[in-house]
């Protein structure tokens, strides 16, 4: 079992949504001995199922939280995690942060307010082979070009958002934290289902994102473009090709290294890989594209 340091009591988990992440987020904590508060969500009978599958409490209230993964449809993230935030709860809160500027900013200054950990579920940060390619320590001048694709069938699980919101925001997060260079150019074309972009950075970099959930096949990768050799990285296989060389697989579990990430920031009143200031940044560069898209407002 995961334990807090100096002796003090375990962090309890409380996972809020009961829909396909927020069991698989109380599959993993239980795998990795996370000692769990219970599982809240406002189908009662969703919850009770999933609390009788794994052994744990159905919530009937959130007070008195230690943790909580806020897993629930986007426009409710604010009005979930706002008061938990405030009252010092840790929360990782489920991409896509939230629906608006000033939502993302209130839950900020909210965790602020707490001295709450708030990180927000960008989980390819965490997948094996995008770790290792963050270990070549690439000079982002050094980047020229990065291609992303995100593409599959389509999903019932996400009917909230558009696929910028679903699917791009994690390229988007990626590319910013690889190239953190402001971006000067936003162009896209496509609708709510299938969308590229294309952005330009001030060095004169280009990205091209692609995301799709109207494709047959099941795409994740990037590529990336340097004047000394291009890297290849695949989401799906957690294999990465560098400069040539053979491709190398990496063992390990995204999810559950997302969750020991956030209970080693508890644990050590440390910030998290993925701030509510990066995840910010990433959402406002999708409204930018969603705009192009025509999709907002």
């Amino acid at each position: 079992m995961l334990k807090s340091v100096s002796g003090a009591p375990p962090v309890r988990l409380a996972i809020i949504g009961a829909g396909v992440m927020g069991r698989n987020h109380l599959r993993v904590a239980k795998l990795m001995g996370i000692e769990i508060a219970g599982i809240a969500d406002v189908n009662t009978q969703q919850a009770r199922d999933i609390a009788g599958e794994f052994g744990v409490d159905v919530l009937t209230n959130l007070h008195d939280l230690d943790a909580a993964v806020i897993a629930v449809p986007t426009a409710v993230h604010g009005i979930m995690a706002f008061p938990l935030l405030q009252d010092g709860v840790h929360c990782l809160v489920e991409k896509p942060f939230a629906s608006n500027e000033s939502e993302c900013r209130r839950l900020i200054e909210a965790a602020a307010i707490g001295g709450a950990v708030l990180q927000v579920g960008h989980i390819e940060r965490f997948n094996p082979a995008m770790e290792a390619l963050a270990g070549h320590a690439i000079n982002p001048a050094h980047m020229t070009a990065l291609t992303a694709r995100r593409m599959g069938p389509a999903s019932a699980r996400i009917t909230d958002v558009s696929v910028v919101a679903d699917l791009m925001v994690h390229d988007l997060d990626a590319i910013l934290a690889l190239k953190p260079v402001a971006v000067t150019g936003v162009e896209a074309n496509g609708g709510r289902d299938h969308a590229e972009a294309k952005l330009t950075f001030a060095d004169g970099a280009v990205a091209t994102l692609t995301a799709s959930r109207t494709s047959s096949e099941r795409i994740r990768d990037l590529a990336i473009d340097t004047v000394h050799g291009r890297y290849h990285l695949d989401y799906l296989t957690r294999s990465l090709t560098a400069r040539g060389q053979p491709a190398e697989v990496f063992a390990g579990d995204a999810l559950g290294a997302q969750l020991k990430h956030f209970m080693g920031s508890i644990a050590a009143k440390s910030l998290p890989r993925v701030t509510g200031e990066a995840a910010l940044e990433v959402m406002k560069l999708a409204w930018r594209i969603e705009a192009a898209l025509g999709l907002q407002v």
